[in-house]
């Protein structure tokens, strides 16, 4: 088969391209997290899913997969600016006698560490006890600063109303899903999102085609827009783009290398292994929808990774730092009609009996079809298909970011 290294490099070079992923940005392509919920008739349903997307800050190698969250690292990083704040003379003394900065420091931080957002525990203690925790270290920390470093002080507002479960204009209402419970989650915003669904939506199914791709491209070439990191994907562990039935965990593929794509795929007939010799792709809907966090948010003073933090503090900034990468964009397709050309009509025959997953998106076969799944419908010599024309769920296809520094 076409090894899963190949598939997942061409695809995602070939994504991003069309994308418009350029210059200095990262785009990382969504696996098996397809975020389903952003087409949930609960409008807070939606809310949790774009606060996860844009909360999320992917690694910088692999499929998509978060590593840290920007609210909490956010948040974390100002308590270090401040703390490079009071290193000037003038504040020390200043705080020296309400107490120790330091511990005050040490109290916050903690108190950040623990918050999470989602809805509260049963009992409801522990829920209050994580409400106010960061309530009380956040006033000792501003008794303890009093009127000095006014912008990191309103900051640090700004975080702690936006973790708090009272409404305002730096949280929203969310639910984990339909008719769930509501809880408050600091604002993100999916710009455009509702108009681009509701559009997707009203177009006759199967109907004009937003984008396709066929692997391998000619020449096995990256598209000419394509940013550098999407068509040379960095090492990291991932899954296999064609999901078998019974592989499980185990079906994970060796860890990205840099050799070239022709390296991959020579020596078989027609250049490619004697498996899976091609995929097309076509989506129905296809759309690059920007991320944004609230207000609660101030890129400036993160000043491109250039703030000054004391020593000792962690490295926010770093390639693999909680703050690296900036999620900027969520690239979601909508009815996807996939075809695959197999070495045989038997293998053919295999695949369809046994995929249950082709990249991001999900199959199910002829004898499982179910509305909103991608579902097989047959095969034809050696190619099968696989089609999603009457599906009314979007897909997560990946996620654009931008390096902070």
């Amino acid at each position: 088969m076409l090894s899963d290294l190949a598939l997942w490099r061409m695809y995602a070079a070939a994504l991003a391209g069309h994308a418009g992923v350029a210059g200095n940005d990262v785009f990382s392509v969504a696996g098996a997290a397809t975020f389903s919920g952003l087409g949930n008739a609960d409008a807070q349903v939606g809310n949790w899913c774009t606060y996860q997307l844009g909360d999320g800050i992917p690694a910088a190698a692999g499929v998509y997969a978060p590593h840290s969250g920007l609210f909490a690292a956010y948040w974390l990083c100002l308590s270090y600016l401040v703390e490079s704040a009071a290193g000037q003379p003038a504040l020390l003394r200043a705080a020296a006698g309400t107490g120790s900065l330091q511990a005050d420091l040490a109290r916050y931080r903690q108190a950040v560490r623990a918050w999470r957002p989602g809805p509260p525990m049963p009992a409801g203690v522990n829920a209050a006890a994580n409400a106010m925790a960061p309530a009380q270290a956040h006033q000792a920390l501003l008794a303890a600063l009093g009127e000095r470093v006014p912008a990191l002080t309103a900051a640090l507002n700004r975080c702690l109303l936006a973790s708090q479960q009272e409404a305002s204009d730096l949280n929203m209402a969310a639910s984990l899903y339909a008719a769930g419970v509501v809880f408050r989650c600091p604002q993100y915003a999916l710009d455009g999102w509702p108009a681009g669904l509701a559009a997707w939506r009203a177009a006759p199914a199967g109907g004009a085609t937003a984008w396709s791709v066929f692997l391998p491209p000619p020449a096995l070439a990256a598209p000419a827009g394509a940013a550098p990191a999407a068509a040379l994907p960095a090492a990291g562990s991932w899954p296999s783009f064609l999901g078998l039935q019974g592989a499980g965990g185990a079906a994970v593929a060796d860890a990205i290398n840099a050799a070239p794509l022709a390296a991959m795929v020579e020596g078989a007939p027609n250049g490619l292994p004697d498996g899976v010799n091609g995929l097309a792709l076509s989506l129905g809907g296809f759309g690059v929808f920007a991320l944004t966090p609230g207000s609660w948010f101030d890129a400036g003073l993160l000043d491109g990774g250039q703030a000054a933090l004391p020593a000792g503090a962690p490295d926010f900034f770093g390639a693999a730092g909680a703050l690296a990468l900036l999620p900027t964009g969520a690239v979601i397709g909508y009815q996807p009609r996939i075809a695959l050309r197999a070495g045989s009509p038997h293998q053919a025959q295999a695949l369809a009996a046994s995929l249950t997953r082709v990249g991001p998106f999900a199959v199910q076969g002829a004898a499982q079809d179910a509305p909103g799944a991608v579902a097989c419908r047959g095969c034809n010599g050696t190619e099968v298909s696989f089609d999603g024309s009457g599906s009314d769920v979007p897909v997560l296809l990946g996620v654009i970011s931008k390096p902070v520094s």
